[in-house]
């Protein structure tokens, strides 16, 4: 189905009209009438075919994106969104590794991984202190991570390292140096540091704001929440909050 002319009339039931449109463009995208990346009907052709006025195609548009199945790009159009996931695999996490876990996941995916990473000094928050048996407002190393594939962000992360045990160290900054991109277990045995243990607690939930403007996130699509700490047998050493989108990761 390509046409306006093959989209169906609108049910007779007492339903608003926003929301009969958007029940037959719903059930025409879940039959498989509309490719995933197919071009699907915009506010004009919805006002042309079912006489309605353009607050009422642009609310019917809205609901199928709050179901997340379309994607509205500025200045293209409205399109059925693409399940391009990436195939997180159970982690394990060695004292050497070749490459980071995401860039594997992205390149058996086919795509092409970058990362973005900034790290600053910041005093521990009540949460970031338990979670690392420090005193809040103990100095801590905070690096804020984004992962892109194909240049377009599919997960984000902030970790946490307290500086009592990096500061002054070759790995202080851990994107810099040359154990930079090595990961926390290589990083650590370089300064005589023995991870021997990692958790991870998975959650999930609505994005928060600036979770939404980081990774791109359309309405309706939940987030995974990976609290993520690695210890060793006397201490934790790093502590992190890994953001999924639902939609670009299985």
């Amino acid at each position: 189905m390509n046409t306006m002319e093959q989209l169906p009339d609108l049910p007779a039931d007492d339903c608003t009209l926003y929301v009969q449109i958007a029940s037959v463009l719903q059930r025409a995208i879940e039959a498989g009438d509309f490719a995933p990346g197919e071009r699907v009907p915009g506010e004009n052709a919805l006002m042309a075919r079912y006489d309605v006025a353009r607050e009422t195609a642009r609310k019917a548009l809205g609901e199928l994106s709050k179901a997340g199945l379309i994607d509205r790009r500025r200045g293209s159009g409205t399109y059925v969104r693409e399940e391009r996931c990436l195939e997180r695999k159970p982690r394990r996490y060695r004292r050497q590794k070749q490459s980071g876990e995401l860039a594997t996941d992205a390149l058996a995916a086919g795509r092409d991984p970058k990362v973005q990473a900034v790290s600053m000094r910041v005093a521990a928050t009540s949460n970031v202190a338990e979670r690392l048996g420090l005193e809040p407002g103990s100095a801590v190393m905070k690096t804020e991570y984004r992962f892109l594939a194909d240049g377009k962000p599919i997960q984000s992360s902030t970790s946490y390292e307290p500086l009592d045990l990096t500061e002054s160290t070759e790995i202080e900054s851990p994107e810099e140096g040359r154990y930079a991109n090595t990961g926390v277990i290589t990083r650590m045995d370089a300064i005589g540091v023995s991870i021997t243990h990692v958790s991870e607690e998975v959650t999930t939930r609505p994005p928060r704001t600036v979770e939404v403007e980081l990774l791109d996130i359309e309405p309706g699509v939940h987030v995974f929440h990976i609290r993520r700490t690695f210890s060793t047998d006397e201490r934790p050493v790093e502590t992190a909050d890994i953001i999924i989108p639902g939609d670009r990761s299985r």
